[in-house]
């Protein structure tokens, strides 16, 4: 399990936005923007429940800012992880809210926590990869599944 902190998801999402929006040449500029009526606020746990968007971003070259929602944030962070990624916002000073309900974007954080399901093989399992694999010519599969393999024989006879 893996934890990330906003300004490490504000890095890959830059880099995933680049991947998407290739055409501008900038680094886009990401912030938090939450969209106060579409979300709800926990008070028992301090995070914040919201199905509208949280996240701006914007390109120098490009006059209008676009928003991201939560479940776009997760699925890019889920693209770049290649596991399943829980994403949360928290209110950081909730008593600066309770005075000024503009100030959710200040003391909004955003945090994940990435979750890497690795599916545990033994040798018996190994061994019908590599009969598919031998099945369907698949070279290059072949090979990294016999070092797998070996280097389980190997494992289990120590």
């Amino acid at each position: 399990m893996k934890f990330l902190n906003q300004a490490d998801i504000f890095e890959i999402l830059k880099k995933s936005l680049k991947k998407h929006y290739g055409y501008f040449t900038s680094d886009p500029v990401i912030e938090i923007d939450v969209d106060v009526m579409a979300s709800s606020y926990d008070f028992v746990i301090r995070k914040l429940n919201f199905s509208g968007k949280i996240v701006s971003f914007k390109y120098k070259e490009e006059f209008l800012k676009r928003r991201l929602t939560l479940n776009e944030i997760k699925g890019m962070l889920e693209l770049e992880f290649g596991g399943k990624v829980d994403v949360a916002a928290y209110i950081n000073e909730l008593d600066q809210i309770e005075e000024n309900m503009n100030s959710y974007n200040k003391n909004t954080v955003l945090i994940a926590t990435v979750i890497k399901e690795v599916p545990e093989l033994d040798k018996d399992d190994i061994m019908d990869l590599i009969n598919i694999a031998l099945d369907m010519n698949d070279r290059e599969w072949f090979m990294e599944l016999t070092v797998k393999y070996n280097t389980l024989k190997k494992e289990t006879k120590i």
